[in-house]
């Protein structure tokens, strides 16, 4: 059942005391995502199957919107010990664990089934997710945000040349800079909560992340046109404390492992039927919309990759980074 949300001060002092006064079949699942997205219902969902599949023997606590704090600080509680489960995306995951920059390239995946084929892989999937390992974490597997698009409020993006000068929120990823500025933009290093402030006030014209994202976070307001680019497939990568994970029983590791692929197909179902409906919410909002033609894109694909590829591919390691390109182009 789902428990009562603690004030948030109270929460994070349970967070950051010692994994030791943890119940060992208390599983505490801290994210950043709004009660309302598809990645928070598939948490309930896994809450819901635990409890009831273990019969009462585990039971799970769920922090949802950033109670505990973002990723990269949900991400060092649980490597340290402090929080037993989270999740996010690869991008941000990167720092912790390089074998994920792999997933940075941009147009690797043609389409979200290839993504989840890819993801769910032996070959692609899980040496990733092995990669883990040695940072103190266990992965179980890959959940969906869907493809990244750009928005602005200067014009629709029909050819390269409406990119040029767009002053473009980027993250405060050396790598990601340099692909942006490939392709004529002016990317704008900020974080995420900065994003549409920095909008309304004219610091940034533009921006991209996943549809949903746009309509979640009202990007609506600030801009009016969303390109449907589809440069890069967003993930959530979700994962737990290793020793946690180490220290349950075999048929607990089982069921935690069989609970989360279902919920991630969940997830994926979740998602994929938000992201169709978002883009019809965000017509009604006054957003113009367009598909960017697939020669653009391909033009994208080579000169913001070209910028970036070596590097990725030495973050990543050479031969893990050169196995998963070539699985995922013979998908």
């Amino acid at each position: 059942m789902k428990k009562a949300i603690i004030a948030s001060i109270t929460a994070l002092g349970f967070a950051l005391s010692s994994m030791n006064t943890f119940a060992s079949n208390v599983i505490r699942l801290a994210h950043d995502s709004q009660e309302t997205s598809p990645v928070h219902k598939a948490m309930l969902y896994f809450e819901k199957e635990i409890e009831a599949r273990s019969n009462g023997k585990l039971e799970v606590e769920i922090y949802p919107a950033r109670q505990l704090g973002d990723v990269r600080e949900t991400t060092e509680l649980v490597q340290q010990g402090n929080l037993q489960m989270t999740f996010g995306a690869s991008v941000l995951l990167s720092p912790y664990v390089p074998e994920f920059n792999v997933l940075d390239l941009f147009y690797l995946f043609d389409n979200r089934e290839q993504a989840h084929k890819a993801l769910d892989s032996e070959k692609i999937g899980k040496p990733l997710l092995n990669a883990m390992n040695s940072k103190g974490f266990h992965g179980l597997g890959f959940m969906e945000l869907g493809f990244r698009s750009i928005t602005n409020n200067k014009r629709p993006i029909n050819s390269l040349d409406d990119l040029k000068g767009l002053k473009i929120r980027s993250a405060s990823n050396p790598t990601q800079i340099s692909a942006w500025k490939s392709v004529g933009t002016a990317p704008t290093p900020l974080s995420w909560g900065e994003i549409f402030t920095s909008l309304q006030q004219g610091l940034i014209n533009a921006q991209e992340s996943s549809i949903y994202s746009i309509f979640a976070e009202r990007f609506y307001e600030a801009q009016k046109y969303l390109s449907l680019t589809n440069h890069m497939y967003s993930n959530y990568v979700l994962f737990m404390n290793k020793e946690f994970w180490d220290s349950l029983p075999a048929e607990q590791q089982a069921l935690i492992s069989e609970v989360s692929k279902s919920t991630i197909a969940k997830q994926r179902e979740f998602a994929g039927e938000q992201n169709q409906n978002v883009i019809k919410d965000l017509k009604s909002k006054g957003m113009m919309v367009n598909v960017v033609p697939d020669e653009v894109r391909s033009i994208m694909k080579a000169e913001m990759n070209g910028a970036i590829y070596q590097d990725l591919r030495s973050k990543t390691g050479e031969a893990l980074f050169d196995k998963v390109v070539a699985e995922i182009e013979r998908l």
